[in-house]
C-alpha cells in the first residue's frame, strides 16, 4: 500500500525539526534522510519506525482531525490504518472529549473505513464520584508538594460537579500557582462559555434542546414538545432526533440521563 498524502509545510517544519529523540534522559540521534522539498508523513513515520524500537504518538482532540477529510486534504484514517499495518511498533493514541465524533472519524464499524474491522482498545473516563474525587485531588496535590486545605478540595469537587476534565484543570491551575480559587472558577467558566457559543452557533436547537433538558425533559416527546411551543412551529421527529444524537457525540448528553423515545 503507497500513501502519499502530503501535508505541506506541517509536516515538513515538524521532520525538520527532528533532530534527536530524548529518552528517560538518554540522547538518540536517529539517521532520518528526507528530502524536505517534498516530505510526506508516511516518509517520517517509516523513518522513526526504523530508527526506534518503540514510538507512541498521541493526539489529543482528536476528533478535529476529521477536519482535515474531503477535497484537496489528508484522510488520516489512511495513514492510521497503514501504520496499524505495517508498523507495528508505533502505537498511536487518540484522545478526545467528543468521544462519538472520534468514533464516526475512525468508522471501526463502516465498512467504507480504511480502518473498518480493526481492534482497538478503548478507555472510557467518566466523571468520578463525590469520594474519588477528593482523593483525585489529594493525590495530585500531594505528587506535587502542595498543601490545599479540606475545606478547599471539598469546596472544588462541589463546584466542579466531579467531572476529571475539569479537576484536571483546577489541580493544574493550583500547580502553577493561581492560589485564588475564585480565578480559577472563572476561567473555568470561560471554557465553557466558549464551548457552549460555539455550538449554540451552529443552530437554535442546541441550545432550546439543552434549555428543555435543564428544566427537567428528559424523553424525547417532551424535549420535542417543549421546543415546538416555544418556538410555535412544527418540528419533524427527525429535526431533534439529529441534534440529540450530536449533542450524544460530543459528549454533552447521555443516555443515561435522557430517554430517547422517537414513537
Amino acid at each position: 500500500m503507497s500513501i502519499k498524502w502530503r501535508l505541506e509545510n506541517v509536516i515538513r517544519n515538524i521532520a525538520k525539526i527532528i533532530r534527536g529523540i530524548n529518552v528517560f534522559g538518554s540522547g538518540i540521534e536517529p539517521n532520518i534522510e528526507v528530502d524536505w522539498r517534498s516530505v510526506y508523513l508516511m516518509d517520517l513515520l517509516n523513518a522513526l519506525s526504523k530508527n526506534l524500537d518503540q514510538i507512541v504518538i498521541a493526539i489529543d482532540e482528536a476528533q478535529i482531525l476529521r477536519m482535515l477529510k474531503g477535497f484537496g486534504k489528508v484522510d488520516l484514517t489512511q495513514i492510521l490504518a497503514y501504520t496499524y499495518d505495517n508498523l507495528s511498533n508505533v502505537k498511536v493514541i487518540l484522545t478526545g472529549s467528543e468521544v462519538g465524533l472520534i468514533h464516526d472519524f475512525l468508522g471501526l464499524e463502516n465498512p467504507k473505513s480504511p480502518l473498518y474491522g480493526r481492534f482497538i482498545e478503548e478507555l472510557t473516563i467518566t466523571p468520578f464520584n463525590r469520594d474519588a474525587s477528593i482523593q483525585f485531588l489529594i493525590t495530585g496535590f500531594r505528587q506535587y508538594g502542595i498543601e490545599v486545605t479540606m475545606s478547599e478540595i471539598l469546596d472544588a469537587v462541589d463546584k466542579l460537579d466531579d467531572i476529571v476534565g475539569w479537576l484536571t484543570y483546577y489541580g493544574n491551575a493550583k500547580v502553577r500557582g493561581i492560589t485564588n480559587i475564585n480565578e480559577i472558577y472563572r476561567r473555568t467558566m470561560e471554557l465553557v462559555n466558549d464551548e457552549l457559543r460555539s455550538l449554540l452557533g451552529r443552530s437554535t436547537y442546541y441550545g432550546l434542546v439543552l434549555e428543555a433538558i435543564a428544566r427537567g425533559k428528559k424523553r424525547f416527546n417532551e424535549i420535542r414538545e417543549y421546543i415546538i411551543l416555544r418556538l410555535n412551529k412544527y418540528l419533524a421527529p427527525g429535526e431533534i432526533e439529529r441534534v440529540l444524537n450530536n449533542l450524544m457525540k460530543m459528549s454533552i448528553i447521555s443516555r443515561v440521563s435522557l430517554t430517547v423515545n422517537t414513537r
